[in-house]
């Protein structure tokens, strides 16, 4: 099994398209970071002129002193106590014009983290379709199974090779991006709270995993169909329509059958979505909302585990039995 694994990953290796996607994951939390670091960026000193320059033509604006002259004689109208600044309460501010998101590492973990991983794990699915799909292509699955007749062999080598780069893969491409927003807030000498960090460790390693079984999953498929071309329209269909099929049978709570919902329950270590009930309609003060339900770690866990097992199962079984061409 070990030579037939290392023969599966030289043939992966010399993959032209599975170098490409490789790349493409190196490049996926590059590009991520960079764009955050750009949104983040501190204020400069062109940028606090430029605001300087935009408040005081508002400022001179004839609507401006009509503003002020009414608060003054009303200045509750404007929120104000009858000792109000109305100069200073409506007159534009440099202030008004600098808004700019702070770089925060929640932020980041709920938000550009995941977009890295779901688009990792999309290459990774397209990485293993492209792999075994161009063995159907050509054919030469049947040359392979001259050397190693036994099918499932062959099939659990490929899976595992897949499986082993995905890790590989994934765990570099976030530790480059991790390690690129630790540098970003050490020179921006911004705090990290405590325990946030564990978290990003805890959410890597659960991302990695998926980002891995994501590429199995598009090997399963492809070695089920036989075709790169239907495991991608399948991939495409899912994605369309996939959501609007679940929204149509389990109406209100169709977010819980949802596969994207359920891997993100997985890699955030829990997922809250909406349902409407009556119990909505009553204002609830403390305890639990009555309109969120919650899919757990496990749960999500537990969704995506099924999936995949049925898919390689069938796929396993197909390529056991089915004649090869």
């Amino acid at each position: 099994m070990k030579d037939l694994l290392l023969v599966e990953l030289t043939r992966l290796r010399w993959r032209r398209a599975v170098v490409v996607l490789l790349i493409g994951c190196l490049l996926v939390p590059i590009a991520i970071w960079a764009g955050t670091a750009w949104n983040t960026r501190p204020f400069s000193d062109a940028d606090v002129a430029a605001a300087e320059r935009l408040a005081q033509s508002e400022a001179d604006q004839p609507y401006i002193e009509e503003e002020i002259a009414r608060c003054e004689e009303d200045p509750q109208m404007y929120g104000g106590s009858a000792d109000v600044d109305c100069v200073e309460l409506i007159t534009p501010s440099a202030e008004n014009y600098l808004y700019r998101q702070t770089l925060d590492l929640g932020s980041v973990l709920d938000n550009e983290a995941l977009a890295v991983v779901s688009l990792l794990a999309i290459l990774l699915l397209i990485l293993g379709t492209t792999f075994v799909g161009h063995d159907w292509n050509t054919g030469s699955i049947s040359n392979q199974l001259l050397f190693e007749p036994r099918r499932q062999r062959v099939w659990a080598a490929k899976g595992l090779a897949v499986l082993l780069v995905g890790l590989v893969a994934g765990a570099v491409a976030l530790l480059v991006f991790w390690s690129a927003i630790a540098v970003v807030l050490g020179q921006r000498d911004i705090a990290v709270e405590a325990g946030q960090w564990a978290a990003v460790r805890n959410s890597s390693g659960r991302g990695v995993l998926l980002i891995a079984l994501a590429g199995v999953l598009g090997y399963a498929l492809t070695m089920l169909l036989r075709s790169t071309v239907a495991t991608l329209g399948i991939g495409l269909g899912v994605a369309a329509a996939g959501s609007l099929a679940v929204v149509a049978v389990f109406g209100e709570g169709s977010q819980r059958w949802l596969l994207p919902t359920n891997a993100f329950a997985v890699l955030n270590n829990g997922y809250d979505y909406y349902v409407y009930s009556p119990a909505c309609d009553t204002m609830v003060v403390g305890g639990s909302d009555p309109c969120t339900q919650t899919i757990s770690l496990g749960a999500g866990s537990a969704y995506l585990a099924v999936v995949l097992v049925v898919v390689v199962a069938a796929s396993v079984l197909s390529f056991r039995r089915r004649d090869l061409p």
